[in-house]
């Protein structure tokens, strides 16, 4: 019968400027453990939460007791120069007001999570520390208020504040584009070619139409429209998409998952084929195959489950004008937001919130919110080019499964070009 117990320490710090101005919540500290063992009647787990110095004597195995107490520091970690984090933001929100902005929203997050898994035989122990920012600009473009949104994630806190002025100049540009592709436009209603630029927030449709239905747990009950094709091709050669934990670029990447097993790139879809599911070690039990590295938990307080981490189409060829140059009309879609996806026919439908016209293969005006709308196998097989031009963003937010809360995950993508998708106006 197994035993094993999970250790977790997670500090968070934010800083926030909205509408109504500057707040600073106060900092949170959650630390705790979980233990879970076999039993002939079945899996028993409980979790506890730490106050004061630690675990109490005798609350964990001797052999994992000192770890965990050092682990389990009450003592702040996160402790930038006071006010720094603030002047950041006030800096940001001065620019755009500068610029001619309505309002700057702006989220500055820090974290710093630490987490030691043991069995009676190892320990495994990992940290992630890291900063995300989240930037959304209004303008008033005369016929009612635009808005762009825009995120990044550093290792920690004291990068993230170096690169105030880069920010700085993200903002201008951002403010820029809303002027430049004004009037909005109503998004037309037809079936036409959609592009999905580089390193943008409408990589999220891979996230939702490759990566949740190859979800160990799902693939096990055979309950999505690409668990039942595992090995079936579905789109053409160009297309391979992967999920890497450890690809974050020094920010949301982690070594090893909630599970204590190493965490490794899986091909969800490789030369256009169904590949490998995501795994956690109960999905894998269940598939006759070896965890993976994509256990994952929202806390010491859930079990773990099969999640993504980094969801990226690999590059192949080409770049964004050589892709556009074909479409005489068609939508440039830079952000989608998921608003419904059926796992086992593959039918999905998102948010369009910042899209651009086509027309004869050059970036055009802005187009009014939409909806896009289809199914997975159509419009893999309808992904007639990918770019080598490949970028990551990273989706600060998180993604939410079942009950269980949201973790943060990234997407990467070069240039898709969809033949043919469906959109519509947002009614």
């Amino acid at each position: 019968m197994g035993r094993d117990w999970f250790v977790e320490r997670r500090e968070v710090s934010e800083v926030l400027h909205q509408r109504s101005g500057p707040r600073v919540p106060a900092p949170t500290l959650e630390r705790g453990w979980s233990a879970r063992r076999d039993t002939p009647a079945g899996t028993e787990r409980h979790w506890t939460q730490v106050a004061g110095d630690g675990p109490e004597r005798g609350a964990l195995p001797e052999a994992l007791a000192d770890r965990a107490r050092a682990l389990l520091e009450a003592t702040p970690v996160l402790r930038p120069e006071e006010g720094a984090a603030e002047e950041v933001a006030r800096r940001l929100v001065a620019t755009a007001r500068a610029g001619g902005a309505a309002h700057l929203d702006v989220l500055l997050r820090e974290v710093d999570r630490r987490t030691l898994f043991a069995t009676e035989t190892r320990t495994v122990e990992d940290r992630q520390r890291y900063a995300l920012l989240e930037v959304k600009a209004f303008v008033d473009t005369g016929s009612g208020l635009s808005e762009l949104w825009r995120c990044a994630a550093w290792p920690d806190g004291t990068r993230m504040r170096a690169a105030l002025p880069e920010l700085e100049t993200l903002v201008e540009d951002m403010l820029r584009e809303l002027r430049d592709s004004a009037p909005v436009v109503p998004c037309p209603s037809a079936s036409l070619p959609v592009v999905l630029p580089p390193g943008a927030a409408s990589a999220c449709f891979f996230h939702e139409v490759c990566g949740h239905p190859l979800e160990g747990d799902v693939v096990a009950r055979g309950g999505s429209y690409l668990a039942r094709r595992l090995g079936q091709r579905v789109a053409g050669e160009h297309l391979s998409v992967s999920d890497d934990p450890t690809d974050g670029h020094g920010a949301l990447a982690f070594a090893w998952d909630d599970e204590g097993h190493a965490a490794r790139p899986v091909t969800l879809i490789r030369a256009g084929t169904v590949d490998a599911p995501l795994l956690d070690s109960r999905s894998a039990l269940a598939l006759g195959r070896a965890p993976d590295g994509h256990g994952r938990r929202v806390s010491y307080r859930h079990a773990p489950l099969p999640r993504m981490a980094h969801t990226r189409v690999e590059p192949h060829q080409g770049h964004l004008d050589a892709l556009l140059a074909d479409v005489p009309h068609g939508l440039l879609v830079r952000h989608l937001t998921p608003r419904q996806m059926d796992l086992l026919s593959g039918d999905f439908s998102f948010y369009i919130v910042e899209a651009r016209e086509i027309r004869d293969g050059r970036v055009g005006r802005r187009v009014g919110p939409g909806i896009l709308r289809g199914n997975g196998l159509e419009a893999l097989a309808a992904i007639d080019a990918v770019g080598a031009d490949a970028k990551n963003l990273f989706a600060t937010r998180g993604c939410r499964k079942l009950d269980h809360g949201p973790l943060p995950v990234s997407f990467g993508q070069p240039t898709v070009r969809f033949r043919q998708l469906t959109v519509g106006p947002w009614r």
